[in-house]
């Protein structure tokens, strides 16, 4: 974390005042840091502050309202750390059974001031290994082994499960050409195909700026070139419009990572790029997702 407070020094401020409002609002057992931040790969524009509390109890009606006052008192702070937390209110008890929705437990997930009601376990498979393996404790027990356990093939699970919502992304930016290109999600997709490379290949996580130098040293050429200037534009907090051609790099490199990461699992599938049909800047991945599909199905 040293990084990225020496480059954002207003971020312990924000975290140490949003610790104790926390502590005085709500029963709260523990506050754990997760995300780019204890990564040292933080970017105020393209990553979110990942904050996970573990309550005491259930949360009741009231307990909205102190929430709702709890992010205002955040926004008054630091608008903008406010606007990029992504904070979990998670009742101690849900973590009892993360496999199942609970009838009478509820939490919250709050995202761009906004609040989500769950009533089951909410984090993914890489979001456990980093709690349990590389989180900083900002207040109270030291509740990270209470996460669950991911399994030995945990990266690659998510992956396929993650799959249907990659299958929906490649139908806009940045795999198409749009009026109105969102660059954070660009960046997030971007990114996240060495991110994944690395976790598959390492059984382990990293950042998304260490995974795209890995990357580039794994498959030199024009894939690894394309990803470091995709990392310089995020480690500069600057938009994806000075990339010459990303639209082709990124239907380029989604191709080049799927045929890899079945590749480190054994499996060839080298032919992929042959399936996807371009006319008119808008690709055509039906047949491309039809075949991964079918291998993910024969893998089942």
């Amino acid at each position: 974390m040293k990084v990225t407070y020496e480059r954002y020094p207003e971020l312990p401020r924000f975290l140490k005042l949003f610790v104790e409002y926390a502590v005085t609002t709500l029963q709260t057992r523990s506050i754990i840091l997760a995300g780019d931040i204890v990564l040292d790969d933080f970017s105020k524009r393209y990553s979110t502050i990942d904050i996970v509390i573990i309550l005491e109890k259930n949360l009741w009606d009231k307990d909205y309202d102190k929430i709702d006052e709890l992010v205002n008192r955040m926004v008054i702070v630091n608008k903008e750390f406010a606007h990029i937390c992504k904070i979990f209110f998670i009742p101690y008890a849900m973590l009892s059974d993360t496999r199942v929705a609970h009838d009478d437990i509820e939490g919250i997930i709050v995202r761009k001031l906004q609040q989500e009601i769950i009533n089951k376990y909410p984090l993914e498979q890489s979001d456990d290994f980093l709690i349990r393996e590389k989180s900083h404790v900002l207040y109270g027990e030291d509740l990270k082994k209470h996460f669950p356990i991911p399994p030995v093939e945990g990266f690659w699970y998510e992956f396929l499960e993650r799959f249907s919502k990659l299958e929906k992304a490649s139908m806009n930016f940045p795999f198409q050409h749009t009026k109105s290109p969102n660059y954070e999600k660009a960046m997030d997709w971007i990114l996240w195909f060495p991110f994944l490379l690395h976790s598959l290949k390492n059984n382990n996580l990293i950042g998304k700026m260490k995974s795209a130098y890995w990357f580039t040293n794994e498959y030199p050429g024009r894939m690894g070139d394309f990803v470091v200037e995709v990392a310089n534009c995020r480690k500069r907090n600057i938009s994806l419009t000075s990339i010459m051609e990303i639209v082709p790099k990124s239907r380029e490199l989604m191709m080049f990572a799927l045929e890899r990461a079945f590749r480190i699992k054994g499996i060839q599938m080298t032919h992929l790029k042959d399936l996807m049909k371009v006319e008119n800047d808008i690709a055509n991945f039906s047949r491309v997702f039809m075949e991964v599909h079918n291998i993910i199905d024969n893998l089942r």
